[in-house]
């Protein structure tokens, strides 16, 4: 029994539950948030492979990827949104389909003023973050765009149970 007590106790100290702790604690503390449910990932290791599904009092749904330590504070490079309000957006570039980042660095964080700045924002300002992925076509209909780095994406939302994914830009051909 004492050595469960203990491998239990030594658990909460792993990185990967530090990781796990600090983002459920971060996203409950946000005003309107009625439910956070953390998942994916490691259970050693912290990798910002972690994945949080955010309910709000209003209704709204958000599953973000990617989250970890790296997803929040002055120092974020992570705001993947995975599903919002039932519509899985994606966004391909020549490296391949995948979700899109809204970061303020992120190819698509210009679609924010003022931009995203970490995951906390994000899910303060979720109702944006709904009505901009609502606003995108559906794929596999698909928008291009050209990020500051000069770089191609094509973006599109579909229905959570579909497959359609936008295609790679002209410009990877």
């Amino acid at each position: 029994m004492c050595l469960v007590a203990v491998w239990s106790s030594a658990c909460s100290y792993l990185p990967a539950a530090r990781e796990r702790a600090q983002a459920d604690e971060i996203l409950r503390a946000e005003q309107g948030v009625v439910a956070v449910e953390i998942g994916c990932g490691s259970a050693v290791f912290a990798s910002d492979a972690l994945c949080a599904d955010v309910v709000a009092d209003d209704g709204a749904q958000i599953r973000f990827e990617r989250v970890g330590f790296n997803s929040f504070g002055a120092t974020a490079v992570n705001v993947i949104v995975a599903e919002a309000g039932g519509l899985v957006p994606r966004i391909a570039s020549c490296d391949g389909v995948t979700a899109p980042n809204f970061h303020r660095n992120g190819p698509l964080g210009h679609h924010f003023a003022p931009s995203l700045i970490d995951l906390k924002e994000a899910v303060t300002r979720r109702r944006e973050v709904l009505e901009e992925i609502q606003f995108w076509p559906q794929c596999p209909q698909n928008w291009e765009v050209r990020d500051l780095r000069g770089q191609d994406y094509r973006y599109c939302a579909r229905k959570k149970d579909a497959t359609e994914e936008p295609p790679r830009p002209e410009s990877c051909r």
